[in-house]
């Protein structure tokens, strides 16, 4: 059973995921995904051309042992993603779509995969909207949109997942089904103010 430990840049929040040989390891190149790394200033941890990590898991698999209050969201429009990140240091920590869904993706700037993870997770198997990439992705099979495949295979798990009760428990909705911490709207055209570096 692989663990792999989480923790934001400054230390202040740290946990871990159990069984992380079930997730499914992606990089998504969406505009989504780069205004969020541009509203937390984490161009360093995106792939060439824009590309951000993402580990998906279920909210049971996702443990926080400490700095729980840390965790604050933003939201790029009413109906996006609730984008997960730490107050103290905005860490980007994971997107989640609903309490009621099993779907956790943890973004890579709280993670590192390497020696026996590494083995145990593998490698990236999806390269995906590889149209909204800011620069030509230098990994191979990336593909323009979502693809078909993935897609079905996203579904099925998260079915599956909701019959075994693994949206829960869910350390970012509480049993209400309501965001813990502040949820801050954040229009994707707006400049970032904390610009360290520009998008690869």
């Amino acid at each position: 059973m692989a663990r792999l430990a989480i923790r934001c840049s400054c230390g202040q929040m740290t946990g871990e995921i159990i069984d992380a040989q079930q997730s499914q390891r992606c990089v998504c190149f969406c505009s989504d995904c780069q205004a969020y790394a541009q509203t937390l200033g984490y161009y360093t941890e995106l792939e060439p051309g824009g590309g951000t990590e993402v580990l998906q898991i279920t909210p049971s698999q996702l443990r926080i042992y400490r700095g729980r209050d840390q965790l604050t969201c933003l939201r790029l429009s009413e109906r996006g993603l609730y984008r997960w990140y730490t107050h103290c240091c905005q860490t980007p920590i994971a997107n989640t779509i609903h309490a009621d869904i099993p779907f956790v993706g943890v973004v890579s700037a709280c993670y590192q995969i390497e020696g026996d993870n590494e083995e145990e997770i593998g490698p990236v198997r999806w390269y995906v909207q590889g149209q909204d990439a800011r620069s030509t992705p230098t990994a191979n099979k990336v593909h323009a949109r979502f693809p078909l495949r993935l897609m079905v295979i996203t579904a099925v798990k998260g079915l599956w997942a909701r019959l075994l009760g693994k949206h829960r428990p869910n350390v970012f909705f509480d049993r209400e089904g309501r965001p813990r911490g502040l949820i801050h709207h954040v229009e994707q055209s707006a400049p970032s103010s904390r610009r360290k570096q520009p998008l690869p």
